[in-house]
């Protein structure tokens, strides 16, 4: 029984070490996704009118804020180059549908590097274990019986 536990602490150890090691090639931002799942993204529009888009929120909500945004920064503009907040309010739309699909893309990235990095992290000491428990199943069945 006594190698059963000590096989069990080396997997202990061995899986610390590993996730150690992985965690610190990795750096900390491939894991930011798990504890920082959405997107922030900080915009200034034209006008020095500045705003975070938070990405948890729904799309409609985030089209109405960028819009807005896009608007006040041409009031702002419109006291010194009036020709250019027209042509900011006529591309508004367009200006809220590439940075929703930044956005989007950067929510993609994010959760694809983040569902990479944690089975990097996880897979070899699960396959261990598992090698382990098979290991030591097949093992008992030559043990003698009384």
């Amino acid at each position: 029984m006594a190698w059963s536990k000590g096989f069990l602490r080396l997997w202990i150890v061995l899986s610390v070490a590993w996730m150690a090691l992985v965690f610190s090639v990795k750096g900390k931002d491939e894991f930011k996704g798990l504890w920082q799942p959405n997107v922030q993204l900080h915009v200034e529009y034209k006008g020095v009118v500045s705003e975070v888009l938070d990405s948890s929120h729904r799309p409609e909500e985030l089209r109405r804020q960028i819009i807005d945004g896009v608007n006040r920064g041409a009031l702002v503009l419109q006291r010194t180059d009036p020709t250019d907040a027209m042509k900011q309010i006529d591309g508004a739309n367009q200006t809220a549908d590439e940075l929703l699909k930044v956005m989007a893309e950067e929510n993609e990235k994010r959760v694809e590097r983040t569902q990479t990095a944690v089975i990097l992290l996880l897979a070899p000491p699960i396959v261990l274990l598992i090698i382990g428990f098979a290991i030591a199943w097949i093992a008992s069945g030559f043990r003698r019986t009384a």
